[in-house]
């Protein structure tokens, strides 16, 4: 009897177990992918051409980072004054996720993949303490207006709520 009575609460709470209990979501705004390599499983990895020579490298296809990571966003223009960069702060634990990450991936590269945009690297140069990613260029307006409506903008953010925010030098 009991049995039964949990099969049954179990099949009407399902719905609302599944992300929006049914309903279609939004696709993810921003993913941040580390470099693979070449001979990792091709199922877990793929293939992406980048910078003028379109040198093939590898990307993880399971996001290290992904929207739910992110807890504010600042946009900036580009240094080619025509796309837009933005810089994204993790959320406490995906920081301290974020620092162990870029303390063993040095030299290889962080891809950002937003939406529609072609896939933008930057450089895993030193280990990252602050939980700040910044991608310096590549993203359009449309892109901004699409964080808008996900995370919050650092100017709206009240002064109590985080440390101040000093963009990272190049």
């Amino acid at each position: 009897m009991y049995s039964r009575l949990l099969i049954l609460l179990a099949v009407a709470a399902a719905p609302f177990w599944c992300e929006a209990g049914g309903k279609k979501t939004k696709g993810l705004a921003v993913t941040f992918h580390v470099e693979a390599e070449q001979t990792d499983n091709p199922k877990f990895i793929t293939p992406v051409k980048l910078g003028k020579e379109h040198r093939q490298y590898f990307f993880s296809k399971v996001p290290t980072f992904s929207d739910k990571d992110i807890k504010w966003f600042y946009p900036f223009t580009a240094a080619d004054g025509v796309s837009y960069g933005a810089a994204f702060r993790l959320k406490d634990h995906s920081a301290t996720e974020l620092k162990g990450v870029t303390l063993t991936n040095q030299g290889k590269l962080m891809g950002l993949r937003c939406s529609d945009a072609p896939l933008q690297a930057v450089l895993i140069d030193r280990p990252i303490e602050d939980g700040i990613i910044v991608v310096w260029s590549g993203l359009q307006q449309r892109h901004l207006e699409e964080f808008r409506e996900k995370f919050p903008h650092v100017d709206d953010l009240a002064p109590e709520a985080g440390p101040e925010f000093a963009m990272p030098a190049r």
